[in-house]
């Protein structure tokens, strides 16, 4: 795994970016950003390091994030 903490703040170096997550729960990245803009999961906080946003969630949502993704059924709903 490739160490992402340089794109971290001093203070946020114990909060996991949104690579960090989606490889935690072995989900992709494009599904996370879904679940946190539907609203599924909390929200991150955006870090601004050059031209770059950082998406960054402290170590307590990750577990809610855990235990949202292990609840979700994979497939779409029944009559889409």
């Amino acid at each position: 795994m490739r160490d992402v903490s340089y794109l971290k703040p001093e203070k946020f170096q114990d909060w996991l970016t949104l690579t960090e997550v989606a490889r935690l729960v072995d989900r992709d990245i494009s599904w996370i950003r879904k679940l946190e803009a539907d609203g599924k999961i909390p929200e991150a906080k955006r870090v601004q390091r050059g031209q770059i946003e950082v998406r960054l969630w402290p170590p307590h949502d990750v577990d809610e994030i855990k235990r949202v993704v292990e609840s979700a059924r994979v497939g779409r709903p029944k009559g889409s």
